[in-house]
């Protein structure tokens, strides 16, 4: 396997800066030791149920005061492979964009926030948070966000969007557990602007797009006893969908995950979890999945291992699957040093596709897509870690993968701007070798700055020619520096290469220029419960695609102000 220059480059600048930390770690080493990496039960009020929900909703935390010290403390997990994930670069019309998560520097007496903007490709946003406590152990909230440009890069108005949510939540809080719930519509709207411009003359305005509806229920019960042996967390969620081209979907999620502290060194844990799902649109088609995993942790001074199993049984009724698999859960993480960790392990899993998760990542789909889960049949991964506790930490890691059924998009041949899914790792097992890293700076309490890349090969892809819309190689710089308590500038760097389509047209793969998006927010906070904001995408001015056919919005830019209460 082999990467390109360009890869090689930024493995080694990015490798040898790590060690580099790492080394200066060692000379400026304080007292204490990094976290060592046992799998608890979730402590924080912020609770992401439901993966495929785009928002992670919980605008109402206290924010950290920035004028007090504070000890750095990043959430550097084992990296997950998602069989259906892709890099986004958030900024971009390619992605239904995300409203800003509403926060206040002031803390939780300002958490109820108003907020209006625009910009130029005819850009408003309105999010709005209001919230009560109607007793000292309960919350409740409503949140609104509206996100949406009238006009496009292609054919002003035939490439627009639209993004509307509304969502109700609540929380209970007693001695001995805490509940969470919320409910929650919103509405996408894409166009398919990726067809020949003049198409468009022939098309009725509002008929040349598709639009998602997704209903999501989602609660939780937890133990509120941190210091108690046994400790659980329960989820379970129902997400309806319904598109302007007829296909329904509904999913039930349900999940538990349970602790049991046996002593100082040794706890066993337990995690199960149950999805059905059924997606119509010419047929109906029942799918299943059941995974349970239980395992052993144990860990001393130096040492810890996590070992266990990881059985899962796939039902998919108009395939005629009933298939049980099981995978080993291994990992081994040692303490060589305070400020360093190596870890090694090995494993696989099962994930569950459905028709919101394509969409949350590509708007532009036809309907009647084929669905099936897609299996991480072996994955071995190693690498290292750690912090100075101070300014500073970093990981490395290097994993290998076997898939079958690895999702891919590509251009419906019948419309080349509507988008099909298509997978490969049938017969023959697809590898995927990957480099991933990050490392966190942090100077003072004015002064943040994350590095991460991500480098991928894939092999055995059988009929495919190339990784279809998966990049090589994605790299984000992003920061934050804040002036005298009042003014915030964010900017940030992105990075994409190594992308390909397939032109059905031509049925060709087409090497898409790579990705460098420039991006710069300034935020200034007036008062305590005014606050303006100005962010400036895509400085450059490129009209990249992330997908094929679809270029997206050059430099735009977003005036903002908000109100606190």
């Amino acid at each position: 396997m082999r990467f390109n220059r360009t890869a090689k480059k930024v493995l080694f600048t990015a490798t040898f800066g790590l060690c580099l930390g790492a080394f200066e770690g060692f000379a400026q080493k304080r007292e204490g030791s990094i976290q060592d990496e046992a799998i608890e039960v979730e402590k924080t009020r912020k609770i992401e149920l439901q993966p495929q929900v785009s928002r992670g909703f919980d605008p109402l935390e206290e924010a950290q005061d920035l004028r007090k010290d504070r000890k750095m403390k990043y959430n550097l997990v084992d990296r997950k492979w998602e069989g259906t994930s892709l890099p986004k670069i958030n900024n971009s019309i390619v992605d239904p964009r995300e409203g800003d998560e509403l926060t206040s520097s002031y803390g939780p007496k300002f958490k109820n926030v108003f907020k209006v903007g625009a910009g130029n490709y005819g850009h408003t946003l309105m999010n709005a948070h209001f919230g009560f406590t109607p007793n000292e152990n309960s919350f409740h909230g409503l949140y609104i966000n509206h996100d949406a440009n009238r006009r496009g890069p292609v054919a002003t108005s035939f490439s627009g969007r639209n993004e509307n949510e509304i969502k109700v939540y609540s929380k209970t809080f007693t001695p001995t557990y805490l509940l969470n719930g919320s409910i929650g519509y919103k509405r996408v709207e894409a166009n398919w602007y990726g067809r020949p411009e003049e198409q468009f003359n022939n098309m009725a305005n509002g008929t040349f797009g598709v639009y998602y509806d997704r209903f999501n229920y989602v609660g939780s019960i937890s133990s509120a006893k941190k210091d108690a042996k046994f400790d659980y967390i329960a989820t379970s969620g129902l997400t309806m969908m319904s598109t302007s081209q007829n296909e329904r979907e509904w999913i039930w999620d349900s999940k538990i995950q349970t602790v049991l502290t046996i002593n100082d060194n040794l706890s066993a844990h337990f995690s199960g979890d149950m999805t059905m799902s059924e997606y119509a649109s010419l047929e109906n088609n029942r799918r299943e999945l059941y995974r349970v995993k239980p395992s052993f942790f144990y860990k001393n001074d130096r040492v810890s291992v996590h070992a266990g199993i990881n059985v899962v049984n796939e039902k998919d009724k108009l395939k005629g699957i009933n298939t049980t698999s099981l995978f080993p859960v291994v990992k081994l993480d040692y303490k060589a040093a305070n400020f360093i960790h190596f870890f090694a392990g090995l494993g696989g899993d099962t994930y569950f596709n459905t028709l919101s998760q394509m969409a949350a990542q590509n708007p532009w789909l036809r309907n009647q897509i084929d669905l099936r889960n897609t299996a991480q049949t072996a994955n071995v991964f190693g690498g290292f870690k750690g912090s100075n506790e101070r300014s500073f930490d970093f990981e490395f890691k290097f994993m290998y993968s076997e898939f079958s059924n690895l999702s891919f998009f590509v251009p419906s041949t019948a419309d080349s701007s509507k988008y099909t899914v298509i997978y490969a790792g049938d017969l023959k097992k697809a590898q995927v070798m990957n480099f991933s890293g990050q490392f966190n700076y942090q100077l003072n309490e004015r002064f943040l700055s994350v590095l991460k890349y991500d480098i991928n090969q894939y092999e055995n892809l059988g009929s495919l020619e190339k990784a279809y819309h998966r990049p090589a190689m994605n790299i984000s710089f992003t920061n934050s520096i804040t002036f005298k308590d009042k003014i915030i500038i964010s900017p940030d760097v992105f990075y994409m290469n190594g992308l390909y389509g397939l032109n059905p047209r031509t049925n060709t793969a087409v090497a898409m220029k790579d990705i460098i998006d420039l991006n710069l927010k300034v935020n200034y906070l007036i008062t305590k419960k005014f606050n303006a904001a100005v962010s400036a995408n895509n400085l450059l001015g490129k009209n990249y695609e992330r997908y094929l056919f679809y270029p997206s919005q050059g430099l735009n830019y977003t005036v903002s102000v908000a109100y606190s209460f």
